[in-house]
């Protein structure tokens, strides 16, 4: 897990990120991050930190692919990903816009199909 702190803190002292961002980040990891494999969660957190600093900046938004939002839409693992992603919205304490939902969707979904994966 050390590996994410660090990122997080690179991208914090570059300005890349929000303070706010930063401690989002390290409230999911100690919510979410198993100590199976923590490189999975690289994507996820480089993103949660980005999209909560996009949010609180008003940079534009993007959404992903439609083609793989409907793969994500199909899992098995999408509802985890959205209860994920609602505790998230509650400790940001804003609503994160679709376009960033749908990212964080992806990323928890892959997650949690890795770390299944892993365990078997």
């Amino acid at each position: 897990m050390k590996e994410l702190y660090e990122r997080l803190e690179v991208l914090q002292t570059g300005d890349a990120i929000t303070s706010h961002a930063q401690r989002i980040c390290h409230k999911t990891i100690q919510a979410y991050v198993s100590n199976l494999d923590t490189s999975i969660y690289q994507m996820l957190i480089t993103h949660l930190a980005m999209a909560v600093t996009r949010v609180e900046r008003n940079e534009p938004l993007n959404s992903p692919p439609a083609t793989i939002m409907d793969e994500i839409y199909r899992s098995p693992k999408l509802e985890e990903a959205q209860n994920r992603v609602k505790w998230i919205e509650k400790e940001c304490g804003f609503t994160i816009p679709n376009e960033e939902k749908d990212f964080l969707y992806m990323h928890f979904v892959s997650v949690l199909t890795a770390e299944e994966e892993e365990e078997r």
